[in-house]
């Protein structure tokens, strides 16, 4: 089934994913309250963890853009001994494995927040060993040190700052907004975790619910209409598709209840200073400038993101390894790198092939010739179709080297990602707007880089048999946006999703 792909959250499937983790909340809430209430002496109650030598906050200027690692763990310690959640064996609780790892960039200067979800079966090298493991073994084996080391070193993404939070902090911090509202087109149940939903609509979730829909993995249920309950397929993409969802509907049920608001901000923040864990250079007068700047952030803004992944076995066991190429232009956000910096760089280091789509003979052979002038490495020419547009091809993690194409081109081009590119890093197929190579390339402000949101297809958790055969402007095939989805069918991943309540819709509470 089709997945997320590294590509920012919309509202249709499969890009609806929006905003992380519970523990998240209160502290998006706060941040974002521009009136935050932490002082110095109510943050000396939270408590903190010493990062210092594996976390970049150091190497920070003033509005410079930093990355939050935010880390739901499953220490279900802090539990009741006759809580539903603590179903795991005695010796099961030694060790917290990251139940959900997100990274969340903040950037004070533009006021933009972005977010990215690791899922917890990702193969990666865990950091200081000499074996590879699901990343969510690395913080049960060497804490939060050894959590960081891993993201910064196996994908290049430094962590400035830490936040931690577990089981029971989980329904603190729902407590703290008086539940949240769910829109359920369906009943829906998960029994290894609780939830139970008996009929559609809008449901307060109060933490026993609201901790079963987030902890739900491979046994969440939806009904049909006729009675017939279906298994989400999407495991651990459905979850954390729940889970970003949640935290959004939390962050803004927080604003509902007043925390822009001094005196309800305090409130808030007296009951949830305790339920987290951060690192030792978080201190309040960074929460205050971050709470300046996002005064009018809007929660739906926040940008989400994903990796593109593929199923595999490992000794036995169901893993996930990434798509390195596919999952280039997500990270490079996170790690600070402009997707189109390249757009300024070296020709010489872009491969390009021209493909002919007109009529015109001998066309692409010319246009090879100029861009070979213009200093591009250049392939043998070929035809396409003919009667479509000017296009640029190009394969994931090549938005900027498509740019820099683009700029020595005289006329409009249209962008489409592709995954069959024989070589090329990018391919231009002449078409009916076609105007030629321009005699310098121009100003790259005017001319706008590729944006994969609209373009790339949703990436899914194994290799189509045949990339070349999908339909594309490559073989005259017609391209389209990816359907909406029909809720009612089992069949489509738009029936396992809930949503934002309606305006105005009246939501039942639940415990």
């Amino acid at each position: 089934m089709p997945h997320p792909s590294g590509t920012p959250a919309r509202r249709t499937w499969p890009q609806r994913l929006l905003i992380g983790f519970n523990a998240l909340a209160l502290v998006a809430a706060a941040v974002t309250a521009g009136t935050l209430a932490y002082s110095n002496d109510r943050l000396a109650d939270v408590e903190r963890v010493d990062l210092s030598e594996v976390t970049r906050s150091e190497e920070l200027a003033d509005g410079d853009p930093q990355n939050y690692l935010i880390v739901g763990t499953d220490d279900a310690s802090g539990l009741g001994e006759g809580d539903s959640v603590k179903n795991r064996e005695p010796g099961d609780l030694a060790g917290q494995h990251t139940d959900t790892i997100m990274v969340v960039r903040v950037d004070p200067a533009a006021t933009t927040a972005q977010l990215l979800s690791f899922p917890r079966d990702l193969w990666v090298p865990i950091a200081d060993t000499d074996s590879n493991q699901r990343i969510n073994t690395a913080l049960a084996t060497g804490g939060a040190e050894r959590l960081i080391r891993t993201i910064d070193q196996d994908f290049g993404i430094p962590i400035h700052h830490y936040i931690q939070v577990d089981f029971a902090d989980f329904r603190t911090l729902v407590d703290v907004v008086d539940g949240v509202p769910v829109n359920f087109p369906h009943p829906a149940r998960a029994e290894s975790s609780g939830l139970v939903i008996e009929e559609p609509g809008c449901w307060t979730l109060g933490p026993e619910q609201a901790l079963g829909f987030a902890r739900a993995r491979k046994d969440y249920q939806v009904q049909d209409a006729d009675g017939d309950w279906h298994t989400d397929p999407g495991v651990d993409f459905s979850r954390v598709g729940r889970q970003q969802l949640f935290v959004e509907l939390a962050l803004r049920r927080a604003i509902a209840k007043g925390a822009r608001n001094p005196n309800t901000l305090r409130q808030l923040v007296d009951l949830g200073v305790g339920t987290v864990r951060i690192d030792d250079s978080l201190d309040a007068g960074d929460l205050v400038d971050l709470g300046t700047r996002f005064r009018s952030f809007d929660p739906s803004d926040l940008e989400t993101f994903t990796l593109p992944v593929t199923d595999d076995v490992v000794g036995g066991a169901q893993v996930l390894f990434l798509q390195e190429e596919a999952a280039a232009p997500v990270l490079s956000i996170f790690q600070g790198v402009d997707p189109a910096a390249a757009a300024t760089a070296d020709p010489a280091e872009v491969t390009v092939q021209v493909r002919n789509g007109t009529a015109t003979e001998g066309q692409a052979g010319e246009v090879t010739s100029a861009l070979a002038d213009a200093g591009f490495e250049t392939l043998v020419p070929s035809d396409a179709e003919i009667g479509l547009p000017t296009t640029v091809l190009y394969s994931a993690g090549s938005e900027g080297e498509a740019q820099l194409v683009a700029r020595h081109l005289a006329g409009p081009v249209s962008y489409q990602e592709s995954a069959a590119l024989e070589g090329a890093d990018v391919v231009v197929v002449t078409g009916t707007d076609w105007a030629g190579v321009a005699d310098a390339p121009r100003p790259v402000e005017e001319v706008e880089a590729p944006t994969t949101t609209t373009t790339a297809p949703a990436a899914t958790t194994t290799a189509p048999e045949d990339a070349s055969a999908e339909p594309s402007i490559m073989d005259g095939g017609e391209t389209s946006a990816p359907p909406q989805g029909d809720p009612d069918d089992p069949d489509d991943p738009l029936f396992f999703e809930a949503s934002a309540p309606d305006p105005g819709q009246t939501c039942q509470a639940t415990a």
